[in-house]
């Protein structure tokens, strides 16, 4: 017979594989999911660099010096961005963290959009 422990267990994993939801999400500490959240981030911001240097690549010396410094202002922005909309979600909690990364990782996603539809669009 099996322990009585073991069927929510049990139902709690099939459930989440029924809605395609990973193992690990399960059950995490805020500290795991803010880690998460950060290296998510990363994996977006690789996916942007590797896109603007593509588009750095296929543009003249003027057109660099533009794209450079449209993207350091749009840095500040993002980051600045980003902790509003994480203020005013989580201010001062644990969950800041998670709050934060999760949107810079959204922006991010949307810059690199953009930009790749520059590089498809408009570069030589």
């Amino acid at each position: 017979m099996k322990p009585l422990f073991l069927i929510p267990l049990t139902l709690a994993i099939a459930f989440a594989l029924l809605m395609g939801m990973p193992l690990n999400s399960i059950a995490q500490t805020q500290s795991e999911m803010n880690e998460e959240a950060a290296s998510d981030f990363e994996t977006a911001d690789k996916e942007l660099n590797a896109v603007y240097r593509q588009l750095m690549g296929k543009l003249d010396k003027e057109s660099q010096a533009k794209l450079k410094a449209t993207q350091k202002a749009w840095i500040i922005y993002r980051d600045a961005s980003a902790d509003f909309l994480a203020d005013l979600e989580a201010r001062g909690g644990s969950m800041f963290p998670l709050a934060y990364h999760t949107q810079r990782t959204s922006i991010t996603k949307q810059r690199t959009e953009e930009l790749q539809t520059v590089l498809t669009e408009h570069a030589e």
